[in-house]
């Protein structure tokens, strides 16, 4: 049996692919390990903001019990933030609701003079209001007072008996 002698460029190109190899598995597991240390600390940075918010809330509540007159200062300045946000608002609106009304107002009043015209002539062909010395018909100036059955309390409206 005789031994054979190796080729060492082979087995230096063996070792270099398993060298490349164990590099390629190693850059892996590192980018495995950052993505996941990301996400770790993101996770933990909400949980601190979440803590904290809940701290300063319990510190809030603490301080109002300490001093209710600067409690009651602060509900009343952040209701006025509120009412002053909903007045601009509700201006803000106004005045929107304000210029459209303007911008389409010619629409409006010749639609206006459309349906005046219309009810003109369903109500009798008028173009215009009768003169006064026109003949039409003349109301009766006599007025018949009707009375009540004499329950009331009031004398000038009771039958006579």
């Amino acid at each position: 049996m005789g031994f054979r002698k190796s080729n060492p460029t082979k087995a230096k190109e063996t070792v270099t692919e398993q060298v490349s190899d164990r590099t390629d598995d190693l850059v892996a597991a590192l980018e495995a390990a950052k993505e996941a240390l990301t996400r770790a600390s993101n996770a933990a940075g909400r949980k601190s903001a979440e803590l904290g918010a809940e701290l300063g809330k319990e510190a809030s509540k603490a301080a109002d019990k300490l001093m209710p007159e600067r409690a009651r200062q602060r509900r009343r300045e952040a209701a006025r933030r509120r009412n002053r946000r909903l007045l601009a608002g509700a201006a803000g609106l106004g005045a929107l609701g304000l210029l459209l009304s303007r911008l389409s107002g010619s629409k409006g009043s010749e639609l206006r003079e459309g349906l005046k015209r219309q009810s003109d002539k369903a109500s009798g062909g008028w173009d215009r209001a009768p003169e006064p010395g026109d003949a039409g018909p003349v109301p009766s100036a006599e007025v018949t007072q009707l009375h009540t059955n004499g329950a009331g309390s009031d004398p000038a409206r009771t039958p006579p008996s």
